[in-house]
């Protein structure tokens, strides 16, 4: 199990047939919530499966991230799925896993932004540097119907420069 890594950074970037539209066919969306979930352009969603569990899972510091996203007027952010069917999956591990986004690509650089900022205070508030600590961040940024996936490993002080590259040219 891994618990610490030192990793700079590790970028892979792929295309998906992950969009909006498709998110809003999948079986974990809460219908009650369904107008504010189409408002969004900002989207938590859960991962399917962890391990020998099925089910929906997010990272454990996802409530925390989903309340640091709503902070922001610029970002219209929902999570998708019903508070009775919220699973957390607690790792105890030294890297910061954020819980998978799809976002519009006109807001992923102030999202890109965001989450730096909040893994810079979840690592002050953890007496860490962020030179010396590491994040898992995934990212499915959608344009004209297109999207592409973003898996970043590595460095939080390397996060926010390497995002702010790819945005210029995700979509190339």
């Amino acid at each position: 199990m891994l618990h610490e890594s030192n990793l700079e950074k590790d970028i892979n970037i792929t295309d998906t047939d992950i969009t909006f539209e498709t998110i809003l066919q999948e079986k974990y969306i809460p219908q009650k919530y369904i107008g504010d979930i189409k408002k969004a352009n900002v989207l938590i969603i859960p991962n399917e499966g962890f391990r020998d569990n099925e089910g929906y899972f997010f990272p454990e510091c996802t409530s925390e991230f989903y309340m640091f996203l709503k902070n922001h007027e610029e970002i219209e952010t929902e999570i998708c799925i019903d508070n009775d069917e919220f699973q957390k999956i607690e790792l105890h591990a030294d890297i910061i896993y954020v819980a998978t986004l799809i976002v519009q690509y006109v807001v992923l650089p102030v999202v890109t932004s965001v989450i730096a900022s909040y893994l810079y205070d979840k690592i002050n508030s953890m007496n860490k540097e962020k030179k010396d600590s590491n994040a898992s961040v995934h990212i499915i940024v959608e344009k004209n119907g297109k999207s592409k996936k973003i898996d970043y490993e590595g460095s939080i002080d390397n996060f926010e420069e390497a995002m702010k590259t790819l945005e210029q040219t995700i979509f190339k």
